[in-house]
């Protein structure tokens, strides 16, 4: 059996060489590695607009990830969005009305299975009068109808086709005027052929069912007094799938929030875990090198800690003030100063101070802060990261779990937030799995790498582990 090694640069050089700390140190890398791509290519921006609905409008609501679809070859439909640049634009004018139009068509291929989730139009109208805005719809068989018109003012427009009530109306009108029930969905009579309808058994007709291929084609046209007529259009079609951890129901990208949360979560679990481990190993040691009066306060006061009801009074501290992950990180080293830690260290320096080469700096007059700092703490603060491994995860979940309880950060996307948020909003209920499922799987998968990292110190440091 070898002796443990000495010194915490030998340890870490010996946990990189262990499998387990190799796994472990790669799993936190690729984490940390992908989280950089969202915090410097604008945090400050994620933040500011994460509970800003306006800012996720091209996003659809609650579609799930992306890879879903390649696992169940259910070719769900993905997100188009046709921007003001994809619209060709032509202009007319009536000289004996003085009446001017702005045609704005555009085109795209669809060969999707499904349906989107949702079809948004946005306008930008600027005119001296009220305007009249008309969308028409040209499938790939040539069948042709008006989905939405009306008479508006001036300014910027969000048109959810599905459930306006203009749109409503056309489309009812369209399915009168070919003798369809006009009960069918918006949705279903946009994206299916005229033929299909009219025999009652509507299909979704795709770009590469016509021979040769065709594109759906959209119009949008506005007419006004000429002077000034301005006008641009935006069409989403929103999908059902969506990136790598799909969107919640806000539309936001979830895989944003994940990465975002990520930095978040190791911060506060670490700088918990370091500032905690080591307050309570100088407590430990202080109490066990000195003795008498110290070590009686230090142990009745870590007796008193070990009592108290830790989380109780953490959601009571946080009911009382601004609920931030600052005041929350505060308040947990506050209530965690004294704890086991500081027991296991008085035990262990109650041992090390006993040694021969303690007697002999004591021999030849080294200070009593000498030797606690420079020749006791070293052989002690190698079990102290062992114990920080042990602590990271342990105050990871105890964010989520306060955010689940509703004292959470309120502004922040961490991992614990996407968890409350997913079961306020029914994600459980609903079956909307990859909500709560992907955010809770990183908790875990962060809490396994610090596990291995704990095993390998372990195996180091323990003898009856280490390896010939």
């Amino acid at each position: 059996m070898s002796a443990a090694p000495t010194g915490l640069k030998n340890i870490f050089r010996e946990v990189l060489q262990t499998k387990s700390g190799k796994i472990a140190i790669i799993i936190l890398s690729v984490i940390l590695v992908m989280s950089l791509t969202v915090w410097t290519t604008g945090s400050e921006k994620v933040v500011k607009n994460w509970n800003e609905p306006e800012y996720w409008i091209d996003n659809p609501r609650l579609a799930a990830p992306e890879w879903v679809s390649w696992i169940t070859g259910s070719n769900a439909p993905r997100t188009i969005i046709l921007k003001p640049e994809d619209f060709r634009r032509t202009y007319s004018e009536d000289p004996l009305t003085g009446q001017a139009t702005i045609q704005l068509r555009t085109r795209f291929y669809y060969d999707y299975n499904d349906v989107p989730s949702e079809i948004i139009l946005k306008l930008n109208v600027n005119a001296t009068t009220r305007s009249l805005i008309t969308l028409s719809w040209t499938k790939p068989d040539g069948s042709k109808l008006e989905v939405y018109r009306k008479d508006v003012s001036r300014g910027a427009y969000l048109i959810f086709l599905y459930t306006d009530t203009d749109a409503v109306s056309s489309i009812k009108s369209y399915l009168s005027g070919i003798d369809v029930s006009p009960d069918i969905a918006v949705q279903t009579v946009l994206f299916s052929s005229e033929a299909s309808l009219k025999s009652g058994n509507p299909k979704i007709l795709r770009s590469s069912d016509v021979n040769p291929p065709r594109p759906y084609e959209v119009i949008v046209s506005i007419s006004s007094r000429k002077e000034g007529l301005l006008a641009s259009a935006q069409l989403d079609l929103l999908g059902k799938v969506h990136g790598i951890a799909g969107t919640d129901n806000k539309r936001r990208d979830i895989f944003i929030g994940i990465l975002w949360g990520a930095p978040v979560a190791l911060a506060f679990g670490l700088t918990a875990a370091l500032i905690i481990s080591f307050v309570q190993t100088i407590l430990g040691a202080l109490a066990a090198f000195y003795g008498y009066r110290i070590d009686e306060v230090i142990e009745r006061f870590t007796d008193v800690y070990l009592v108290l009801p830790f989380l109780s009074l953490l959601i009571t501290i946080q009911f009382i003030y601004k609920t931030t992950i600052w005041t929350i990180l505060i308040t947990v080293i506050a209530l965690s100063i004294f704890g086991t830690i500081t027991k296991s260290t008085r035990s262990m320096v109650l041992q090390v101070k006993e040694e021969p080469y303690i007697e002999a700096a004591i021999s030849y007059g080294a200070s009593k802060a000498r030797i606690l700092f420079l020749y006791i703490l070293p052989r002690v603060l190698p079990y102290t990261f062992a114990n920080v491994t042990v602590l990271v995860p342990s105050y990871i979940f105890l964010e989520a779990s306060l955010s689940l309880l509703g004292v959470g950060d309120p502004v922040l996307p961490t991992w614990g937030k996407l968890i409350e948020e997913a079961f306020i909003g029914g994600a459980t209920f609903y079956g909307y799995w990859w909500w709560i499922l992907i955010p809770s799987s990183l908790i875990i998968l962060v809490s396994m790498a610090f596990a291995l990292l704990w095993y390998s110190f372990d195996k180091i440091l323990n003898p009856r582990l280490r390896e010939e």
